[in-house]
């Protein structure tokens, strides 16, 4: 008898863009600012190509940028978002708020420093990426667990999906801002669970089938 492959496809997407003071110019993870006028019309543009999608679960980081974004891409799922603490973006401490020339001319030193390694250099008071990536991926592991076998779409982070994509695929914490990472870019991974003919054991795989997917060619 042959082995029984079940698939199930993980749409990860990055928030829509948010409304930020100094025209963006700052540092900001945990803090939580809303979706610009803007990301909420951008969220909104992708109802007519998510609409067609039948979702098992629709996930979301807890901060409102990322749910809001989820509420507006895929309204009739609107009320049955999971909120995931866990997927909260990157916590950058002192840093936080602060404008890019602030924190080169305040924290020097670390900067200097957080520049050459992001894995492991974190702001005053806040994370590094690898001890981001020790919080994100249990959360996202968790998810998994919970699945039926059904598709699953998370609104989350840029910091947060790339720690996923460097936990499970070919991807260097460090190599952050060498790959795109779009507000409302989709990230298309397919998990395949292979059932061993006349045994309980099955072997599960993680692909990554598309980097940062524009939602207008799905």
């Amino acid at each position: 008898m042959a082995a029984d492959i079940l698939s199930l496809y993980i749409l990860l997407m990055r928030h829509a863009k948010p409304e930020l003071p100094f025209g963006g110019k700052i540092y900001y993870g945990s803090t939580d600012y809303p979706l610009s006028e803007s990301g909420c019309a951008c969220a909104a543009s992708l109802r007519g190509a998510l609409a067609g999608l039948e979702l098992e679960a629709v996930y979301s980081s807890d901060l409102e940028r990322a749910r809001r974004t989820a509420e507006l891409a895929l309204p009739k799922y609107a009320d049955k978002v999971t909120i995931v603490p866990g997927l909260r973006e990157i916590h950058l401490g002192e840093w936080e708020g602060k404008t890019f020339d602030e924190v080169r001319s305040s924290w020097k030193e670390i900067y200097e420093a957080r520049g050459a390694s992001f894995d492991s250099v974190s702001p005053p008071g806040g994370e590094s990426f690898k001890e981001l990536q020790k919080r994100t991926v249990p959360a996202f592991e968790k998810i998994l667990e919970q699945s039926d076998g059904g598709n699953i779409l998370i609104v989350a982070h840029g910091g947060v999906i790339w720690t996923l994509m460097c936990r499970y695929f070919d991807f260097e914490l460090n190599n952050l801002f060498f790959h795109s990472m779009d507000y409302c870019g989709i990230h298309v991974l397919k998990r395949i669970e292979i059932k061993k003919a006349n045994s309980e054991e099955s072997e599960k795989l993680l692909c990554l089938s598309k980097y940062n997917w524009s939602a207008d060619v799905i």
